[in-house]
């Protein structure tokens, strides 16, 4: 088996318990890909059909706001599962794009491919249950920072959690994923 494949039963065991057999028919249903910097995985008015489990590089979701203005509205750092949960379910078109920020590894799953092992495999509906909670919690733990945190404080909780993205983003991206400008950026760079 190789490595980067090994490296994707893994992750599926940390997630869910279930036998290394189990994760290792998941993991082989799943098809290398890679991604170049600045490459979409998911285009925005076009219909969702990747599940991606990202193993190597930063990847960002982003729209535009009424002004054209970019808006980064999540960041995926490696070994996390990467798709766009409304386009990719209800199968309607996309509001959001999904962007290789550095190049990127990993593996996908189309729509129809994940749906046979939801309703082939008790083990992946497991799985798939804990990666949608997973997100969910983290969407609503990042609205909830956007009401109650100082500017300050979620530059501060995003240096603790995943130093990668200011490691590797352009701080454009990191600032209106913040929610603030450039140079509010700038300036809570330097003070901390």
């Amino acid at each position: 088996m190789d490595k980067n494949r090994d490296l994707l039963i893994n992750f599926i065991l940390n997630i869910v318990s279930i036998s290394r057999e189990d994760a290792s028919e998941i993991a082989n249903s799943f098809h290398p890909l890679r991604l170049k910097k600045g490459e979409l995985l998911v285009v925005q008015n076009q219909t969702s059909d990747d599940y991606f489990y990202l193993q190597q590089g930063l990847m960002r979701t982003f729209l535009y706001d009424l002004k054209g203005n970019e808006i980064t509205t999540d960041f995926f750092t490696e070994n996390n599962v990467v798709f766009e949960v409304t386009s990719f379910f209800n199968r309607i078109p996309s509001e959001a794009n999904i962007q290789a920020v550095t190049d990127c590894f990993g593996f996908r799953i189309s729509y129809q491919e994940l749906n046979g092992l939801f309703h082939n495999r008790v083990a992946f509906r497991d799985f798939g249950r804990a990666i949608l909670v997973k997100e969910f919690i983290s969407s609503k733990k990042r609205n909830y920072g956007m009401i109650n945190r100082t500017a300050e404080q979620r530059y501060q909780d995003l240096l603790s959690s995943k130093p990668k993205i200011l490691q590797y983003s352009p701080l454009k991206y990191v600032a209106s994923y913040l929610g603030i400008t450039d140079s509010t950026l700038s300036r809570l760079r330097k003070k901390l």
